[in-house]
């Protein structure tokens, strides 16, 4: 009797072993973990990349990915919006994921828009059948932020909650199983409603897979809010990104009245390992030229900005690796 059941013992052991071996591998997406970013083989996954102008510079935008590729990015904001051509966009995903780039998404429709109903529409935008179909094919890879600034400065914490607690029941009803990023309000800049919401919209996912960006210039002026505010996040376990920055040019005598120390922007980021992304590669219109990371004309050589945060201290060159999903 004990030989028998040592045998069924064994052929069942060998049974399941045969099935495991045969069953296919079941392929992740990027997840959060309290403060982390996780990639879809269950790594942590630091952001260092760069906002692409995609929507304006087709062609350009295009060729540049070799470019950001070979400085170290590991990501890349594809700057777009919903006018674009679907397969101009998949044909942009498919290059970064050739090159090992992340893609992250970004509609730039409502920047600045108040209203709960237009950012709705970037969801929907999202869940059509099709595009959806099409973007869940590179899931593994993908990341989704959702709008650019939506909300402006006197947007309340609650409405950017709501709003967003809408558009993640969209999303997720439309079968999107990835991290969705969603930026802070007031064009980007107003980290409070993070600090003071953030979980409550995590909470809101029936996925709990959120990732907040911040974005960084005339409100961050002063080290200490930078240094305060991205560590208290850090300490509620929040996943933060800085989507977006600039830094002090012309002493603050510029458009966007920023006179944010990048420096101090790198250091906080790379001791807390949150992602950053510079904006932008180039392309920018004449009040914001002095953002371009290399020069328009030639959309390779670094300018000062570029020099920076690419090829600084603890920039982008020195602190990128690349998502494991690649290795």
């Amino acid at each position: 009797m004990k030989k028998i059941l040592l045998i069924l013992l064994l052929v069942i052991t060998m049974t399941g072993n045969a099935q495991e071996k045969s069953s296919p591998v079941q392929k992740g997406v990027f997840t959060t973990e309290k403060s982390k970013l996780i990639d879809a083989e269950g790594q942590v996954f630091v952001i260092r990349g760069m906002n692409n102008p995609h929507a304006w510079f087709g062609e350009k935008a295009y060729a540049a990915l070799d470019d950001i590729r070979a400085v170290g990015c590991n990501t890349i904001r594809i700057v777009w919006n919903t006018k674009g051509n679907d397969a101009e966009l998949e044909s942009i995903i498919k290059r970064c994921i050739e090159l090992e780039m992340i893609p992250m998404v970004e509609l730039h429709d409502v920047t600045g828009n108040t209203s709960g109903d237009r950012l709705a529409e970037m969801a929907e935008w999202y869940a059509q059948p099709n595009r959806a179909e099409m973007l869940m094919k590179y899931e593994r890879f993908l990341l989704l932020n959702i709008a650019n600034e939506w909300g402006s400065h006197i947007t309340r914490g609650e409405y950017w909650l709501s709003s967003y607690t809408r558009c993640i029941d969209i999303m997720r009803k439309a079968g999107y199983t990835t991290t969705f990023v969603i930026d802070a309000p007031g064009w980007g800049q107003n980290i409070d409603p993070i600090i003071e919401y953030g979980q409550k919209v995590i909470d809101s996912d029936p996925l709990h897979n959120i990732l907040f960006s911040v974005h960084m210039y005339g409100s961050w002026n002063k080290a200490k809010k930078i240094r305060e505010k991205l560590t208290l996040c850090h300490q509620k376990e929040l996943p933060v990104i800085v989507g977006e920055f600039g830094y002090n040019y012309a002493k603050g005598k510029n458009n966007l009245k920023c006179k944010a120390d990048h420096t101090v922007i790198l250091e906080v980021c790379n001791n807390l390992e949150y992602g950053y992304m510079p904006w932008s590669w180039t392309g920018n219109n004449k009040e914001n030229k002095w953002l371009d990371l290399v020069e328009p004309d030639d959309w390779k050589k670094q300018t000062w900005w570029g020099q920076q945060v690419i090829s600084g201290k603890g920039g982008i060159s020195e602190t990128a690796k690349k998502a494991s999903v690649f290795h």
